[in-house]
């Protein structure tokens, strides 16, 4: 479903419809109006949590917790092709075929590249959630379910708006990339629990 909205956003930029413009100012303008030091300093932080370097660093860490703890080389080989495959290919590729150039606001961040769909916003959704995800699939308290779906939606939410702050993306960007990530999340995530199914039922069958 989330493959609709991006479409339409997708359309939109590829046309450089007038309705694009509108709405990347009416979501941007408040946004950029309220800038000060100390949410500089704050979001410059954030931003950097679905950056290239966190993602790769936290993707290791959940891999190798996955290897050396669990025993579970499955569960980590499927995090790391999740986060490659959908933070890393895909988005590189959509940026490609787009090409859309940065806003030409003051940038607070040094950013090059294309801008659609935003990558910061894509990674952090596919790389927290597929964590949020793992978590709430192994653990039973659903007071800790709930407590990772609350901290996974505040951590994305905000990397996606210190985008839109630091003036180097549009709206549209941030939207786009989240329901392309949210698409691929739900593939990615079932995928794992198909596959976790058949091996379990495998692994019934040779007991």
């Amino acid at each position: 479903m989330l493959l609709i909205p991006f479409s339409v956003l997708a359309y939109g930029v590829a046309q450089q419809a007038e309705w694009i413009n509108v709405f990347d100012h009416f979501i941007a303008s408040p946004i950029l109006m309220n800038r000060s030091p100390k949410s500089t300093a704050f979001y410059s932080f954030i931003t950097d949590m679905g950056g290239t370097f966190f993602i790769v660093l936290l993707t290791l860490i959940v891999s190798l917790y996955f290897i050396w703890q669990k025993k579970d080389t499955k569960t980590a080989y499927w995090f790391i092709l999740h986060v490659a495959l959908g933070a890393g290919l895909l988005n590189q590729v959509v940026k490609f075929f787009f090409q859309r150039t940065r806003p030409t606001i003051e940038h607070l961040v040094l950013q090059d590249g294309y801008s659609f769909p935003s990558g910061h916003s894509m990674a952090s959704l596919i790389c927290y959630g597929g964590i949020a995800f793992l978590i709430i699939h192994f653990t039973q308290k659903k007071w800790i379910k709930w407590l990772t779906c609350l901290i996974t939606v505040l951590i994305v939410s905000i990397v996606g708006l210190s985008r839109i702050y630091l003036g180097v993306h549009f709206p549209s960007d941030v939207v786009a990339g989240f329901c392309l990530a949210g698409s691929w999340f739900a593939l990615s995530a079932a995928f794992y629990s198909i596959k976790l199914k058949k091996i379990n039922r495998i692994k019934k069958t040779t007991f």
